[in-house]
């Protein structure tokens, strides 16, 4: 059980800021409850009940949660830091749903309010099953009385060290541009025309990506500030959700040939205002517009910016302003995330292709459409169709070969094309464009995890998970995850990760199958025959040996590992 110290009194005195800053600091921690097989059971306000295989996995995930807070807490004022107690307990529970009940529970829920501020505490039972394989020191503390506990139990304590001081120094030894990201929200649509809508958010999806193009900038992704389109949130609430300093937030009003552009640049620390402009333009000037407000914004949020970086910002995507408007409306649809939406998309990828063959986007999204329409199971792909996303995708960064997003889903490709060394240098490349995007994690990690580097892939896409906090791309990126910790015979953290896939697309394919697979090599049978129902549904007739070559992996006992789990777990060899 973790526990909030003084939760009642951080939500007295700013409630909407306090479960704004919880929930960032859980996007932080709960990749590693997931990645050492455990569950989150359920959340009761400031309290987290989980569920681990083992102890020792309860403990690794209380001490790295603990060094996580540290360094966090460490960023921030006195008065708003968040400390942790975490109490640990091992014994038998009753099961209800999904659901945990019985002493054992009760217990855990009284051990961590005698754990310090920012410490663990286990009862002796937890201690004599784990004690041995724990590295840090443990200090007992004899038996103690328990609210509500007929019996005293026995209370061990982890000697973590001054957790607060390491915290501190960690976090002063970092670059600075890491503290102080800026986040765009979504600009409003003041033309009173819901068919301008794709509009506006192309102008803000347009300043993202040009921002995201200053090396020093980090700019929170798109998928996680659009989570917001719509909603009247305060700014400083918006900020410690997405870990943001400065927020950038506008309107757009478009009239005939005309648009009226305003913006703002907030410092979300302080609520002050640092910088706000009207831009009145005709619709063939937006180009200078978007280039104007770039310059204006990153000269005021990243003032140490060099001159020459501001100007890589500033790529104009086409001269024509009818394939630009068309892309935009592609953009629209692409980030719905519907089976008709992404077929809409893919025809206006065509059309702008056939209108303007060098504009990149359109080879870049298509790639990224293809390959994502496979794996939700909007389209089957076929050995012709997967060569021209590969084709679409090369051409990408044949024509902008400074787009990180050209080479992510190149580097995508060629991992499941098993052109591995390629796919290393697309996903590196992709990386050192934008080392804040986390589609850009996530393709160097598929790359590493197609590569047999499943460690290295692990923390990729872990960080992925953490910087992409709304992406609705996230299913995947725990799909890969089920992938990469199966392949570590990490078999809890891959089922752990999979069902986390599952609740964001439960038809997910691919999580079912790596689900499955999971389950039969932890001898639990019967739950994988079940699991692998769905997935036989899906497809009808496949082997287990027809179905490791779709995965292009490079190491043999990575495709021999796998299909003996989908064999185990029932499916044909």
């Amino acid at each position: 059980m973790a526990d909030v110290v003084g939760y009642s009194r951080l939500m007295g005195s700013d409630e909407e800021g306090t479960l704004a800053a919880l929930k960032a600091h859980r996007n932080a921690v709960d990749p590693v409850v997931y990645s050492h097989g455990g569950r989150i059971v359920k959340t009761t306000g400031d309290g987290i009940l989980l569920d681990f295989p083992t102890v020792v996995a309860a403990v690794r995930v209380s001490i790295e949660a603990q060094r996580i807070m540290a360094e966090r807490n460490a960023l921030l004022p006195e008065e708003r830091r968040m400390l942790f107690r975490f109490g640990i307990h091992l014994g038998e529970v009753m099961v209800d749903g999904d659901d945990l009940f019985g002493d054992t529970v009760n217990v855990a829920a009284r051990l961590q309010e005698v754990a310090d501020p920012g410490g663990i505490a286990l009862s002796g039972a937890a201690r004599d099953a784990a004690y041995r394989q724990i590295e840090p020191a443990m200090i007992e503390l004899g038996p103690q009385p328990l609210k509500n506990i007929a019996e005293p139990v026995r209370v061990w304590r982890i000697d973590t060290g001054d957790a607060e001081h390491s915290g501190l120094q960690a976090a002063a030894a970092r670059p600075r541009r890491e503290r102080s990201a800026i986040a765009v929200l979504p600009f409003d649509n003041m033309s009173n025309d819901p068919e301008q809508e794709y509009f506006v958010d192309g102008i803000t999806e347009d300043l993202i990506t040009a921002l995201s193009l200053i090396r020093d900038l980090k700019v929170i992704a798109r998928n996680s500030t659009f989570a917001y389109k719509g909603q009247a949130k305060d700014v400083k609430l918006v900020a410690a959700e997405l870990d943001a300093r400065y927020i950038l937030e506008g309107s757009v009003r478009k009239s005939a040939n005309r648009v009226r552009i305003t913006a703002q640049l907030i410092d979300a620390q302080n609520g002050h205002h640092m910088w706000a402009e009207r831009f009145d333009r005709e619709l063939d000037d937006i180009f200078e517009l978007q280039d104007e407000i770039t310059s204006n914004i990153a000269s005021r949020a990243a003032p140490t910016l060099q001159r020459q970086e501001i100007e890589r910002a500033r790529k104009r995507p086409t001269s024509d302003l009818d394939t630009w408007d068309m892309y935009l409306r592609m953009l629209h649809h692409y980030f719905r995330v519907t089976e008709d939406d992404f077929r809409a998309a893919l025809e206006l990828c065509d059309e702008i292709k056939a209108r303007d063959p060098d504009f990149a986007p359109a080879y870049c999204y298509r790639a990224v459409l293809v390959f994502f329409s496979g794996q939700l199971g909007f389209i089957r792909l076929s050995t012709d169709l997967w060569r021209s996303t590969v084709r679409d995708a090369e051409r990408a960064v044949a024509l902008a070969s400074d787009d990180f997003r050209a080479h992510w889903i190149l580097a995508s490709a060629y991992a499941f094309s098993g052109r591995h060394e390629e796919a290393l240098r697309h996903g590196h490349r992709s990386l050192s464009l934008n080392p804040h995007a986390p589609t850009a994690w996530f393709a160097h990690g598929m790359a590493k995890w197609a590569n047999g580097d499943h460690g290295e892939s692990a923390r990729m896409i872990e960080t992925a998970w953490r910087l992409g906090t709304n992406d609705p791309d996230r299913h995947y990126w725990a799909a890969i995850l089920a992938f990469v910790h199966y392949q570590l015979r990490s078999y809890d953290a891959a089922v752990s990760w999979a069902d986390q896939c599952l609740k964001l697309w439960p038809a997910q394919a691919q999580a079912i199958g790596c689900r499955a697979a999971a389950l039969a090599q932890l001898g639990r049978l019967k739950e994988a025959r079940a699991a692998l129902v769905p997935f036989e549904a899906r497809f009808p007739g496949t082997s287990a040996s027809s179905h490791v070559r779709n995965f292009g992996w490079r190491l043999r006992e990575d495709v021999d590992h796998y299909s003996q789990g989908l064999v185990k777990a029932g499916l044909p060899a």
